[in-house]
């Protein structure tokens, strides 16, 4: 009995400790939740669905403690804390000591620093954590005025001498050591035209300046003559310096003879159209250019919260998806270019290895938009045993080239374990194909593993070496399959290709709307194929196609009224240059041009 008793005491005693350290554990924590973020004084804040995460948390001795987005609100031990703000995430390594972190002067002079200094913050965090960041750099800018060209030299090497090589961000000072930076610029104009931009550590804060000196380099990259700017010029943050001289004045031994003018960063002294601001559409995360596209997709990869993983891409910039990024894709994915401007170039999409994707749940789409993809693999998708289904898989307004062989390559094991709704392709230019034998789009043989409708609009479609069909495979699948084709130009410059192999004996029911494409090539009367129909295709439209004069194939599969219209002119005749790939239509009153035939890119 004594014992009993004994042992119920203790359980007493022993859930009476857990109630107290539970009632402890209520308090020793706080939450961060009034943030006030500034930039060069002015109130600074993130776009919605920003990736960046601006605040990085320090303990009191400076080790590093976390890394925060201002969007949302972030509980803390209580504690002392130093708290750091950046516009640029990626700037700071971590983790890392704070008192042992110095950024250094970028031997690209193209990185753009603005950051705060350390900021105490101490919990319970009654008060607003204001922190105020400033500009640590500006740009020297170094123009030439030159009317006449100089063709001895064929490169323009600047080197600019600064004072500091770095930032300490504990204290928030310049560290003190002189550096050079080095920028080498090709000129096809001898030194016309010539303008560098190089982003410095601002020497205002210190009181120091830089000098430049100027190097020739001919074509062999031999310095043919150097000389220097005479005097020194003060970095201011956030401002524009620009040094404004004349290169080639042969009676300059030493550049003596410029101006200095001094300006906001984004003001430009030139007359000319201002950047539109980059509008992210909503639901986007904005990939900003140096920013890891990997690391921001692993994260909304990775966010239950986030449906589907969209990111937006600024034009004229590179991104590139390491190997395995893009295995295994288990939501929808959309993938945007900034539309580019006049003069400007899409957004470059690097693949280092093939998409694949894989999930129990629907993933709704797949989607690229205003890219140059360039696909470092033999096949854009590569399937194996994955188990999805799809809605729609889009391309608009995408440039692919040298495509190593197929856009579809699948293997399953099973029936309906892959299936896709759709797959759209519009406005695309999709060049030097080399599927060889494997179809562009090779469904499965072997396992009802359907893509149940294609739609190909305002597209090109150009093989280098390529004899089977851009959709083929379609024997095993059931269903329904929708062909639609219409406004395309299509040039096999292997003879004797088949086109369209839709031999879908095991659909119930199919259609194919075929209208107002060209389709040219090499000449091979004895081999290759138009279209290979099913009698299971019971819908068929052919409209206003037309192929170039002497073009042949030895078997057309369809009825006499549906077959293309020759043109007037061959394909070397009505074509800008096709062994370049320039399938501008030369001959704007042939047939073509008045009538609209073709993908309307070449109608110009």
């Amino acid at each position: 009995m004594r014992k009993s008793i004994l042992s119920a005491v203790a359980g007493v005693t022993f859930l009476l400790g857990i109630a107290a350290c539970s009632e402890e554990n209520k308090y020793d924590s706080s939450v961060v939740t009034d943030i006030q973020l500034y930039l060069d004084d002015e109130a600074y804040s993130l776009n919605t669905g920003s990736s960046n995460k601006p605040l990085f948390i320090y303990a009191s001795d400076g080790r590093y403690v976390a890394n925060y987005s201002t969007l949302y609100r972030f509980q803390l031990p209580n504690g002392t804390y130093r708290v750091v703000a950046t516009t640029e995430a990626d700037s700071l390594p971590h983790p890392g000591n704070l008192n042992d972190i110095v950024l250094n002067q970028d031997p690209k002079a193209e990185k753009v620093y603005a950051l705060s200094a350390p900021v105490e913050y101490t919990s319970p965090f009654n008060n607003p954590l204001e922190v105020r960041m400033y500009n640590r750099t500006g740009t020297l800018r170094l123009r030439a005025t030159d009317r006449k060209a100089d063709k001895r030299y064929s490169t323009i090497r600047a080197i600019v001498s600064t004072p500091i090589s770095g930032y300490k961000i504990s204290d928030a000072t310049f560290v003190k050591s002189p550096i050079e930076v080095v920028r080498n610029t090709a000129t096809s104009t001898g030194g016309v035209n010539y303008t560098d931009d190089l982003v410095l550590f601002e020497t205002e804060t210190s009181q120091e300046a830089v000098t430049v000196r100027i190097e020739y380099l001919d074509e062999k990259q031999q310095v043919v003559q150097t000389k220097d700017i005479d005097g020194t010029f003060s970095i201011l943050p956030k401002q524009l310096t620009t040094v404004s001289f004349e290169l080639n004045n042969p009676d300059e031994p030493t550049i003596q003879n410029y101006t200095v003018t001094i300006t906001p960063e984004e003001w430009e002294e030139e007359d000319i159209t201002p950047d539109a601001p980059i509008r992210v559409p909503d639901g986007y995360t904005f990939v900003s250019p140096g920013e890891n596209i990997n690391n921001v997709y692993n994260k909304l990869k990775s966010d239950e919260t986030a449906a589907d993983i969209k990111l937006f891409l600024k034009a004229g910039t590179t991104y590139q998806f390491t190997s395995k990024t893009l295995d295994n894709i288990p939501k929808g994915l959309s993938i945007v270019g900034q539309e580019p401007k006049a003069g400007e170039d899409l957004a470059v999409l690097e693949l280092k290895s093939s998409l694949s994707m894989e999930s129990e749940n629907l993933i709704e789409e797949l989607h690229f938009e205003n890219l140059v993809i360039k696909v470092d693999a033999q096949d854009f998708f590569r399937l194996k045993n994955q188990k999805f289904h799809v809605g729609t898989i889009s391309w608009k307004n995408c440039e692919i080239n040298d495509l190593q062989r197929t856009m579809w390559y699948q293997e399953v094991d099973a029936a309906q374990k892959q299936i896709v709704d759709k797959v759209c392709i519009e406005n695309c230019r999709i060049l030097g194909l080399n599927s060889g034998k494997s179809g562009l789009f090779g469904l499965s043989t072997k396992q009802d593993a359907p893509i149940h409708a294609f739609e190909f609009r305002n597209s090109t479609f150009h093989a280098n070496d390529m004899t089977k069909a851009l959709i083929t495979g379609v024997s095993s699948m059931k269903g329904n399959l929708d062909i639609v084709v219409e406004n395309c130009t299509f040039v096999a410059m292997k003879a004797g290709m088949t086109f369209f192999d839709l031999n879908a004996k095991n659909i119930t029911d199919g259609s194919v709307t075929i209208k107002n494409n060209l389709f040219s090539g090499e000449v091979d009367a004895d081999n290759g194929t138009w279209f290979s129909l099913h009698k299971n295709i019971t819908t068929r439209t052919f409209e206003n196609n037309y192929i170039t004069n002497g073009f042949a194939l030895k078997n057309w599969g369809v009825e006499e009224d549906e077959k293309p219209v020759e043109t007037a002119l061959p394909m070397n005749e009505l074509f800008e240059d096709v062994s370049n790939r320039n399938f501008t239509i030369k001959d704007k009153s042939s047939e073509v041009y008045i009538q609209g035939i073709g993908d309307p890119y070449w109608r110009k």
